[in-house]
């Protein structure tokens, strides 16, 4: 766990997500400093087995990392169940006594029973001794090349300890590819910047590609959204879970750039779009597939074919069918 600089910090017995599971009484209030996934998954299950919680962020949403409309459906669900949020409060002093640990954050002062410090992590790479084998690293891991090769060619290194995002599925994935590179002829790529990710909330919020923001920076003008409500989706209507959206970046020709999920199932849901994002499909084909129904993912092809839809009516074909839609109602008047 990366554990911050926060004065007194060392002089309480603070909790991380490796030791939190060593408490054998559930707080009565828990100060979770930092609101990324860690620290918002733990928030809500502490919250929903019975403890008070408040939230800490030093920045001004949670899931900072996530789209911004993902921050504000899991703000809302999270103040509409209880939990406090202290956002644009970084973290400045904490102490312990009697009364409980303390912590400065922001202008205001917190106290509990227990603190909760879900920063993040980094890799930790101490005690390996990788200076004795000639192997490069620094404070964010050890370098490795495209194929996962350090910087002793015979040696190679994949997961956490490589200092790139930080998954179980990532790391399981470049260590295949890692023993497939190091055992057989050729070699395969092992890092990718088209990792999926999930952060288990309720709702959940699933992530691939580049979200709205990261896409209009790369391409400017040339970047469209499509966002479907998990509102207008039958399953989630049916099982009351119409909090969140499907979201999805693309280009004007259809190119899918990336797409964020927030929903009950969005960790299931995202799948699809993995596969659509690495194999190059477009979103207008992704609308011809026939997904059973009423499930969650049919929220897939409504949000492709309104995509599909609104570009059929641009352009040239959009004037002919506009044109037809006239002749026809024309006739009818006559």
């Amino acid at each position: 766990p990366f554990v911050p600089p926060i004065a007194g910090l060392d002089g309480v017995d603070y909790l991380t997500y490796e030791t939190i599971w060593e408490m054998e009484v559930l707080p009565r209030h828990l100060i979770v400093v930092g609101a990324g996934p860690i620290g918002c998954e733990l928030a809500q299950a502490l919250r929903r087995l019975g403890a008070r919680v408040t939230l800490v962020e030093a920045l001004d949403r949670v899931l900072p990392l996530e789209d911004p409309g993902a921050s504000h459906v899991l703000a809302d669900v999270f103040e509409g169940e209880g939990i406090a949020l202290r956002l644009n409060a970084p973290a400045e002093r904490a102490w312990q006594d009697d009364e409980g640990i303390h912590l400065i954050a922001g202008d205001g002062e917190l106290v509990g029973d227990a603190l909760l410090v879900a920063i993040g992590r980094r890799p930790n790479v101490e005690g390996l001794e990788l200076e004795r084998a000639g192997v490069a690293y620094t404070a964010g891991g050890i370098q490795v090349d495209e194929y996962l090769r350090t910087s002793q060619k015979h040696i190679y290194a994949a997961g956490d300890c490589t200092g790139g995002l930080q998954f179980t599925h990532y790391a399981g994935w470049q260590a295949f590819l890692a023993a497939r590179n190091a055992l057989l002829p050729g070699a395969s790529r092992g890092v990718s910047d088209r990792v999926p990710w999930t952060t288990f909330t309720d709702p959940e919020v699933a992530h691939i590609g580049l979200n709205e923001a990261q896409a209009r920076e790369r391409f400017g003008d040339a970047v469209m959204v499509c966002e479907w409500p998990m509102a207008q989706v039958d399953r989630a209507l049916a099982e009351g879970d119409t909090a969140g959206f499907i979201k999805l970046v693309h280009k004007p020709d259809g190119t899918l750039l990336g797409a964020t999920i927030v929903a009950r199932r969005a960790g299931e849901m995202i799948h699809e779009w993995v596969v659509a994002l690495e194999r190059g499909l477009k979103v207008g084909e992704m609308a011809g597939i026939i997904h059973v129904y009423p499930t969650y993912s049919t929220g897939a092809v409504q949000a492709a074919a309104a995509i599909r839809v609104e570009q059929l009516l641009r352009g040239t074909s959009g004037r002919v069918i506009r044109s037809l839609g006239r002749l026809v109602w024309q006739d009818r008047l006559m």
